[in-house]
């Protein structure tokens, strides 16, 4: 899992041969990494405003959103994608989904961390860690639907409008 930090592309190729096992342990421990990551900013922003229950409530609630929100972003990102390529199913898209959800869960962990610490180092690590995400959707999408790149950022976009006006209706 940690490749995925320092040698994305070898890590993406591995995944070419399904198994929605591996995936979703994958899945499982990014949602964990970054569960306890917020935690880590949230005692050290927000603690005189949590008691010890709502804590525990927002942890579980975390980690269990994380999941279904990716398993569900998941089947629309693939729909799309599947349209544009013809080729790709679920797979493909839970899998460019949770290998481009693992540098960032890894690296709000370390940073909620280091926040205590320095806040400055902590911004750093997840700007790094964003950064490699994104470029790993990228990649992912391009290697497991094989598609360009432009290919990738339309399926992209067609998933993220919908779902972003989506959830500002229901939000409203």
């Amino acid at each position: 899992m940690f490749k995925l930090l320092f040698d994305p592309v070898s890590e993406i190729k591995s995944f070419r041969k399904q198994s929605y096992a591996h995936v979703l342990l994958y899945l499982l421990a990014a949602s964990l990494f970054e569960t306890i990551g917020l935690l880590f900013f949230a005692w050290r922003y927000f603690s005189k405003f949590f008691t010890p229950n709502i804590l525990v409530y927002g942890i579980v609630g975390t980690l269990f959103s994380l999941i279904v929100i990716h398993i569900v972003v998941a089947f629309f990102f693939s729909l799309a994608m599947h349209v544009l390529d013809g080729k790709g199913g679920y797979y493909e898209g839970l899998t460019t989904l949770v290998l481009a959800m693992v540098a960032p869960a890894v690296a709000t962990f370390f940073a909620g961390a280091i926040s205590f610490l320095s806040a400055p180092v902590a911004a750093l690590i997840l700007a790094y860690g964003y950064v490699i995400g994104f470029a790993t959707l990228f990649r992912s999408g391009k290697e497991l639907f094989e598609l360009d790149y432009a290919g990738v950022l339309i399926g992209f976009l067609i998933t993220a409008v919908p779902l972003g006006f989506a959830c500002a209706i229901f939000l409203r």
